[in-house]
């Protein structure tokens, strides 16, 4: 397990040193890319692995966690806290589609689910996740809202199962939607994440699957974005975090982060930050930003690196389309 940035920054001058370079039809950038590396990060002692060869935002990253977990399809939330590098995404009226937050709180049932009547786990806001799935499905019980569920609450069963059944090797939550990717106005690149529990040691691990991967400017911030949620949930359940396991799948340098790269790669490297939480919040969908505090950390010279625009800029549509229509009074029919 790494403590500090120097795996991180060996996986970049490897991807320079080795990487195939590749440049499709109709792109701006070509890049050099990598297929599948893991990166392992200690988080004991309530480290964050935050680079520090740069200046890394965290102001930014934390908001974009915050805004994952609240479920919206909207940038609203981002903008009201001054955070816009998903701009370039969002349609005329702030909509991406369902990106990460709609797939962690609202992944939609199969109807064919509702017709055998399986009753699906229920959302945060009831006492708890409703697991009953009886033998004989004519005679099934409701869950406690009295109505079969129409999606899963992904972060909310993932709560529940951590405090009642931590031993299960079922923590996942998925955010990959094959028959969503049209409405997207980017692909969803982190696509799934797995908790681990330790009993013994009261310790909590977390692996991320990333399909796609911008390594100067994406990365570092998927890389502390997630070791933050790691850090809440082992908060939320009052154990400790442990380690933070990052594979990346595609992982690549964008041609014109090359001079960035390489400047990176020749800057002072400090140690990670620690963080620290100023309150109990009641679940994990109470965190604010106030409640994190950042000890410690040092960060090198901001280089800057364009975004590259990848997906379908402001091209996205959110679920449900009656609603969206509705709320703007136009009809459904085009």
């Amino acid at each position: 397990m790494d403590k500090d940035e120097s795996g991180y920054l060996a996986m970049l001058r490897h991807i320079l040193d080795n990487g195939v370079y590749e440049k499709d039809d109709g792109d701006d950038y070509g890049r050099r890319q990598i297929f599948c590396h893991m990166l392992r990060y200690d988080l004991s002692d309530r480290r964050l692995p935050l680079i520090t060869s740069k200046q890394t935002w965290f102001k930014g990253i934390a908001y974009e966690m915050l805004w994952f977990l609240s479920g919206s399809q909207r940038l609203d939330f981002l903008h009201d806290n001054n955070v816009h590098f998903w701009d370039v995404w969002g349609n005329e009226k702030n909509y991406v589609g369902p990106m990460y937050g709609y797939q962690w709180r609202h992944w939609p049932v199969d109807p064919d689910v509702n017709r055998i009547k399986v009753c699906m786990p229920c959302s945060h806001r009831t006492r708890r996740a409703c697991s009953v799935v009886k033998q004989d499905l004519q005679d099934v019980g409701r869950c406690p809202e009295g109505k079969w569920r129409q999606e899963v609450d992904q972060i909310a069963v993932l709560m529940d199962g951590l405090k009642n059944r931590p031993e299960a090797r079922s923590h996942v939550v998925e955010a990959w939607r094959p028959d969503h990717i049209p409405l997207q106005s980017i692909k969803i690149c982190h696509d799934r994440l797995q908790f681990y529990y330790e009993k013994s040691r009261n310790e909590l691990s977390c692996s991320l699957t990333q399909r796609s991967c911008d390594a100067f400017l994406g990365v570092p911030f998927n890389i502390a974005q997630y070791a933050l949620l790691l850090h809440m949930v082992a908060h939320q359940l009052g154990c400790k975090a442990k380690e933070f396991i990052w594979i990346g799948q595609d992982v690549h340098v964008y041609d014109n982060h090359f001079d960035q790269v390489e400047k990176q790669l020749g800057a002072e490297v400090r140690e990670f930050p620690k963080l620290s939480f100023t309150r109990q919040p009641q679940s994990i969908f109470d965190y604010a930003y106030a409640d994190f505090e950042l000890i410690g950390y040092v960060g090198g010279e901001r280089i800057p690196g364009g975004v590259s625009a990848q997906g379908k800029p402001g091209k996205g549509l959110p679920l449900p389309f009656d609603r969206y229509y509705a709320e703007y009074g136009e009809s459904t029919d085009a």
